[in-house]
C-alpha cells in the first residue's frame, strides 16, 4: 500500500479519535471525519465503508504489527500486546465509552492465532481449534480489560506471564 494512502488512513484516524474525545462516538458523522481529517467525503469512502471499519483496520494493522515485531516468541508477543494498550489506555477508555471493545476481539484474531499456534504446537489440530482460538481471545480480552479497569497494577511482563501461565493450562 502507497505511503500517501498510509498517511490518510493514519489522519483518518487520529481525527476519529480525536472527535471520540468531544463527543460520543454515536454522533460522529462521516463529515465531522473528513472535515477533522481535512479530507474529502469520497476520499473517506475509497478508504472506508464504515466508522466502525476505520478502528478494525486500524487494530489489524497493530496486531499484525505485534505479531512481526514479536519475532515468533509468544512471551514477546503478550508483552507487546499488553505494553501497546498500556500506553493506549485513553484509546482504550474511548472505545469502552462508545461500546466498541467488542471490536477488538475480531481485529486481533491474527494475534490470538498465533499465540494459539506457538503455545499449542506440538498438540494435533483439533476440528475445534477455531473455537479454542476464540476462546483464548475472549479470555484475553477480559484479562486486559479487568486490568486497566484495575489501573494496570501490573506491569506487561507481569501480565504476559500471568496469561502465558493461564494459557498454557
Amino acid at each position: 500500500m502507497g505511503q500517501d494512502k498510509e498517511s490518510t488512513k493514519d489522519c483518518i484516524f487520529t481525527a476519529l479519535t480525536l472527535l471520540m474525545e468531544q463527543k460520543e462516538y454515536k454522533y460522529i458523522t462521516v463529515t465531522d471525519i473528513a472535515r477533522k481529517s481535512g479530507i474529502s467525503r469520497m476520499t473517506y469512502y475509497r478508504t472506508y465503508s464504515s466508522k466502525e471499519d476505520i478502528l478494525v483496520q486500524h487494530f489489524r494493522k497493530v496486531a499484525q504489527q505485534i505479531v512481526s515485531d514479536s519475532q515468533g516468541n509468544e512471551e514477546q508477543a503478550l508483552f507487546l500486546f499488553f505494553t501497546w494498550f498500556q500506553e493506549h489506555s485513553k484509546l482504550t477508555e474511548l472505545l469502552e465509552q462508545a461500546h466498541l471493545m467488542n471490536l477488538l476481539i475480531d481485529c486481533f484474531s491474527v494475534f490470538t492465532d498465533f499465540l494459539y499456534g506457538a503455545i499449542h504446537s506440538g498438540e494435533n489440530k483439533q476440528p475445534e481449534a477455531e473455537y479454542a482460538v476464540r476462546f483464548e481471545a475472549g479470555g484475553l480480552f477480559s484479562l486486559l480489560t479487568h486490568s486497566l479497569a484495575e489501573g494496570a497494577k501490573e506491569s506487561p511482563e507481569e501480565m504476559a506471564q500471568i496469561t502465558l501461565k493461564i494459557m498454557r493450562k
